[in-house]
């Protein structure tokens, strides 16, 4: 499968399970839906033998992303329908963040390779991803504008570890099964 292929096929998984996870709330199957959304990107890191790699990055994005809206949801400024949650993180949002982890090297790559680009990148495509949320319901900026700077900071702390990461844990060569 050549790059570009692969880039975008890589893109899809993690929409896909970008929409199992949201969307949870609104499937037939809430309970199940942000399960499969993990299986999909783990089985796509896995077939591609990146898997062991992605691991470093999924814990760090289920830590950061789990301190990051529990503190957003207790300082009031997000907000989440029912859903059964860990301190106030709803178990759909959790699976997403550990989702991202696994797909953040071969999705976000161009981001994280330079600082820069990774704390205004994702500090601006969290609050983008974060409003799409509230748009679909699934979520809600209690303060419109101070939700979306917590989102921001959230975000810009979280772009500065991923960098990091992709720093510390250097990327080694794919294996080509798909």
């Amino acid at each position: 499968m050549n790059a570009r292929f692969s880039f975008l096929f890589d893109i899809l998984i993690f929409k896909a399970a970008w929409v199992l996870c949201v969307l949870a709330i609104k499937t037939p199957i809430p309970a199940i839906s942000p399960y499969i959304g993990i299986l999909l990107v783990s089985g796509r890191a896995w077939m591609k033998g990146r898997f062991r790699n992605s691991l470093p990055f999924a814990v760090v994005c289920l830590f950061l992303g789990m301190l990051g809206d529990a503190t957003l949801v207790q300082l009031n400024l997000l907000q989440f329908p029912p859903y059964p949650n860990i301190g106030g993180n709803p178990l759909w949002m959790i699976s997403l963040w550990v989702c991202f982890g696994i797909m953040l090297r071969p999705v976000f790559t161009w981001f994280i390779d330079q600082s820069m680009r990774s704390i205004i990148g994702f500090a601006l495509g969290g609050v983008i991803a974060y409003w799409s949320g509230q748009q679909l319901g699934v979520l809600e900026f209690t303060h419109s504008w101070f939700s979306a700077m917590g989102i921001a900071v959230e975000w810009a702390i979280a772009g500065m570890a991923f960098h990091f990461l992709h720093l510390k844990f250097p990327a080694t060569i794919e294996h080509e099964h798909a």
